[in-house]
């Protein structure tokens, strides 16, 4: 690390309007806020090393697939960094496995981490429960009309016509994300190739979780409401 804490927040206080709401639509004429878009506008558009980079990365791990989630900042729309995924292969109870990978362009530094979508027993188990208890309304389709009407009547349409009562479905798993910035054995050499990868194309230092941690109280993100935002969430992106 070359900056200290507080030199970060200034970064971070040049790109976003302190004690402004996310949803405040007038956050969009702050000098931050334009500031920011107009980054995000530039790096889009100077995207040459991310992408050759991205080509080298698909060289050094070709039976891993590595998508680009950059491709919208050319609209401003959101994230600080460039952000790329390397997908693993995945085992018994994981929807997905990834190796993550940020790039800022507000402060020299990126992360790599360990990304794993997991079942949660615990919550699929509690739709479970809900599911079971008789519900209050019932959800009822007659042709492209939905009707939500009290139970009692379910009941009855249910006699007469079963097949307009809309079935529970348990078929979107509950899952939660698990993100690790210490890869385990099996991560260590995508993760390791990663951050070399990005040393060599951009010379920048890997930013470390306790200060990525660190909360910036007054502003917000898109995903972030003010008292929640951290320097990753800032400097890199909150879709972590």
């Amino acid at each position: 690390m070359t900056h200290t804490v507080e030199e970060l927040l200034d970064v971070v206080y040049r790109h976003y309007p302190r004690r402004v709401p996310y949803e405040d639509p007038g956050r969009v004429q702050t000098e931050e806020d334009r500031r920011l878009v107009d980054a995000r506008r530039r790096a889009g558009a100077d995207s040459e090393r991310w992408l050759g980079m991205l080509r080298r990365l698909r060289e050094q791990f070709p039976e891993n697939e590595i998508d680009n989630l950059s491709v919208h900042l050319m609209t401003g729309s959101h994230d600080a960094c460039y952000s790329g995924s390397l997908y693993l292969p995945k085992v018994a109870g994981e929807d997905r496995h990834t190796i993550e990978f940020r790039v800022s362009f507000l402060a020299p530094y990126y992360i790599v981490y360990s990304s794993r979508l997991v079942d949660d027993p615990e919550e699929l188990e509690r739709e479970r429960t809900l599911r079971s208890t008789p519900p209050r309304a019932v959800t009822i389709f007659v042709h492209d009309t939905v009707y939500i009407l009290p139970a009692w009547v379910g009941k009855l349409v249910r006699l007469i016509k079963p097949e307009l009562i809309e079935s529970p479905s348990i078929e979107d798993k509950p899952t939660r994300q698990v993100v690790c910035f210490d890869p385990s054995p099996g991560e260590q050499p995508y993760a390791t190739g990663i951050a070399q990868e990005i040393e060599a194309t951009w010379g920048y230092a890997r930013m470390p979780p306790e200060i990525g941690g660190v909360v910036v109280p007054d502003v917000a993100t898109n995903l972030r409401c003010p008292g929640e935002a951290t320097l990753y969430d800032c400097l890199f992106s909150d879709a972590r």
